[in-house]
């Protein structure tokens, strides 16, 4: 995945951990990596939530304000219904909206797409079996990406700026802090954390 290469190997210590839950914050890095990847860059998959109906959601995780949450049904119905325009659609031959690549439970567009391609770090299988296998369902993963996402785009657009480029040390940092965060780290005095 190009990008992705290098930020599965400093995202919390990297993907030689043993433990489950360090396997699905590489897991998880690697899908939201892949999902700005995959859509051009942050600028493109904030163009695609605002086209799919979140355009509210997307500008506010682009501001310097509040997050507006959003629902994970909501968010797996855009990013598994719309492909990511230009390269992936004359890839596969389809339009924007589409149905692309079967991923997890058989979902399409970017999402599919991502959850269809290699996993990382040449552990064999797809992205999405991966998931599958450490336990994250097609119903859980909407929860987390609603969870992860909103933060990850807000720190990749400092500022409230949308970056020309980003590099891979960029979303190693700000995946490293989101996961920090959302594992029960300084969340505003409130304890827990993403998976328990």
């Amino acid at each position: 995945m190009g990008l992705l290469d290098g930020v599965l190997g400093t995202v919390l210590g990297g993907g030689n951990s043993t433990s489950n839950q360090g396997g699905r914050q590489d897991l998880l890095g690697s899908l939201i990596g892949g999902l700005i990847q995959q859509a051009g860059g942050v600028g493109g998959l904030l163009g695609m939530l605002k086209q799919g109906g979140l355009g509210q959601h997307a500008d506010s995780w682009q501001s310097t304000g509040q997050n507006m949450p959003v629902q994970g049904g909501d968010l797996l119905k855009v990013l598994g219904g719309m492909m990511a325009g230009g390269a992936i659609g004359q890839a596969t031959g389809q339009q924007s909206g589409a149905g692309a690549v079967g991923g997890m439970g058989g979902m399409g567009g970017l999402l599919g797409q991502v959850l269809s391609g290699a996993a990382p770090g040449g552990a064999g299988g797809s992205l999405g079996d991966l998931l599958a296998k450490s336990g994250i369902g097609q119903d859980q993963l909407g929860g987390l990406l609603a969870q992860i996402l909103p933060h990850a785009v807000d720190g990749m657009t400092p500022g409230g700026q949308v970056p020309r480029e980003h590099s891979s040390d960029m979303m190693s940092s700000v995946l490293g802090s989101v996961f920090k965060s959302a594992m029960g780290g300084n969340t505003g005095g409130k304890s827990g954390g993403l998976f328990g």
